[in-house]
C-alpha cells in the first residue's frame, strides 16, 4: 500500500481517485481530519509507478480532459449521497495488523522443502544423501560442479540444516519475516529476493570457509535487514519489526562471531544482512526521493 497523492480539495481527490478506478487500479481515498486533506493510496505495487506519473500530471493540470472524463462531480450532484459513502476510508494501521499471518505460497514452499531435506538427511546426520545440495562435494573444490552446469548448488545450501534447533529457529524467522515481505511485495519479488540472498550469502561463506556449510540463516538475516530498514526509513510500506526483536537479532549476529555457538556460517549471515540492508535502503530511497 503506497501513498501516491494528497489533496487539499475533496473534489480534486475524488476526481483523481475515480481516474485510477477507471483504469482498474486498486486504490483507496482516506480523509485526514487533522490535516484537512484527502490522501489517495494504491495497493497494487505493479501499478504504483503509473499512478505516481499520473498524479504528477494531474497536479500540473487537473482540468486535463483525460481526468475530467473521470470526474464524479455530475453524478454526485444528480444523486446526492453522504460524504462518507463517496469514498472508502481505511485505517491503514489496523489493516496492516490484520493482514494474513499464515505463510504465503513461496514462504510455505521454502519451509516444506527445508523440512523435507532435513528428514531426508536423517536430521542433518547423513550428508551423503543430500550431497547434491552442497556448493561442492569436494572440500578443496573451486565450484567445479557449478562450472560444469550444476548451477542449482549456488542456492540449494539454504535447504541444509544440521540440528533440530538450527532448522527450528530458521523456519520460525523465515515464516515471520518472509510472510511480511511476500504479503506486501508479492510472490515474484519474494522469489527473486530470496534467490539473490541465497546466492550472495552462500558465495560469501564459500569464499571464506569452503563448501561444508548450509542453512537458511543467510537468507533470514537478509530478510531481517530488509524489513528493519524499511520499517525505519519507509514506514508507508507497512513493514513492522519490534525494536527489542531487532536488537536481539543484531546481538545474535555479533555474538555468533565469538564462537560461543560453535561452528556457525557467520559470513553467510553477513552476506545476507548486507544485501538485505542495501536493498531495503535502496527501496526506501526510491520512494522517499521519488526516483529509482
Amino acid at each position: 500500500m503506497r501513498k501516491v497523492g494528497q489533496f487539499e480539495q475533496e473534489k480534486l481527490a475524488l476526481r483523481f481517485w475515480e481516474y485510477l478506478k477507471n483504469h482498474e487500479i486498486d486504490s483507496s481515498l482516506e480523509e485526514d481530519d487533522g490535516l484537512n486533506a484527502w490522501t489517495v493510496w494504491v495497493a497494487d505495487e505493479d501499478k504504483i509507478d503509473f499512478a505516481i506519473e499520473k498524479q504528477s500530471q494531474f497536479s500540473k493540470n487537473p482540468e486535463d480532459p483525460i481526468f475530467l472524463s473521470s470526474s464524479p462531480t455530475q453524478s454526485t450532484q444528480q444523486n446526492p449521497i453522504s460524504k462518507k459513502s463517496r469514498f472508502k476510508e481505511l485505517n491503514f494501521r489496523d489493516r496492516w495488523k490484520t493482514m494474513r499471518h499464515g505463510p504465503g505460497p513461496v514462504t510455505l514452499s521454502l519451509i516444506i522443502t527445508s523440512v523435507g531435506v532435513f528428514l531426508l538427511s536423517a536430521f542433518g546426520k547423513n550428508t551423503q544423501a543430500v550431497g547434491k545440495l552442497f556448493m561442492s562435494e569436494t572440500m578443496g573444490g573451486q565450484l567445479s560442479e557449478v562450472l560444469s552446469g550444476e548451477i542449482w548448488r549456488l542456492i540449494t545450501p539454504i535447504f541444509l540444516h544440521f540440528g533440530f534447533w538450527h532448522i527450528l529457529m530458521n523456519m520460525f524467522w523465515l515464516h515471520d519475516l518472509g510472510n511480511q515481505i511476500e504479503a506486501k511485495k508479492g510472490c515474484k519479488f519474494f522469489v527473486t529476493f530470496v534467490a539473490i540472498l541465497a546466492i550472495f550469502s552462500n558465495f560469501s561463506q564459500f569464499i571464506i570457509s569452503g563448501p561444508n556449510f548450509g542453512g537458511m540463516s543467510g537468507v533470514v538475516f537478509g530478510l531481517f535487514g530488509y524489513v528493519w530498514i524499511k520499517s525505519k526509513l519507509d514506514p508507508g510500506d507497512g513493514f513492522q519489526l519490534d525494536p527489542t526483536i531487532a536488537m536481539f537479532i543484531f546481538g545474535f549476529f555479533l555474538v555468533c562471531f565469538t564462537g560461543i555457538f560453535g561452528s556457525v556460517a557467520n559470513w553467510a549471515h553477513a552476506g545476507g544482512l548486507v544485501v538485505g540492508l542495501g536493498w531495503g535502503y535502496g527501496s526506501a530511497y526510491r520512494w522517499n526521493r521519488g526516483k529509482m
